[in-house]
């Protein structure tokens, strides 16, 4: 089963993705800012990272730059409401696929997952 880690700090965002992927058959796990995002990316090397952008402590294009430093291979797709194109630009740079606008579509994340992984 692969492991997709989903990043961010508005909980109900990542309860509505992680409720869609899992009835998609994948394993999910969770991280509220991009400090506890590293730390489980180490720990857990997930198949796959969605990642916010805007979030505290630690935010997501400075956990995407470690990440890759980590482990480059593993995929990320960021995602934001409120990034400037900086930041988003910024984090395609680094390797994200791509930079997702929030609102997030729940069917639309597993798609966009589905082309990059397998459950």
């Amino acid at each position: 089963m692969s492991n997709i880690l989903i990043v961010d700090d508005e909980p109900d965002i990542v309860q509505v993705i992680a409720d869609e992927l899992s009835e998609a058959g994948y394993g999910v796990s969770r991280a509220g800012d991009g400090v506890e995002a590293v730390l489980k990316f180490i720990a857990q090397r997930p198949d796959f990272v969605l990642m916010d952008i805007r979030m505290p402590r630690l935010n997501g294009v400075d956990a995407l730059r470690i990440m890759k430093a980590v482990d480059g291979r593993v995929p990320v797709a960021t995602f934001t409401g409120q990034a400037g194109v900086g930041e988003m630009s910024e984090s395609n740079r680094l390797g994200a696929l791509t930079c997702l606008a929030k609102p997030l579509l729940p069917s639309q994340v597993r798609e966009f997952v589905d082309k990059h992984v397998r459950p």
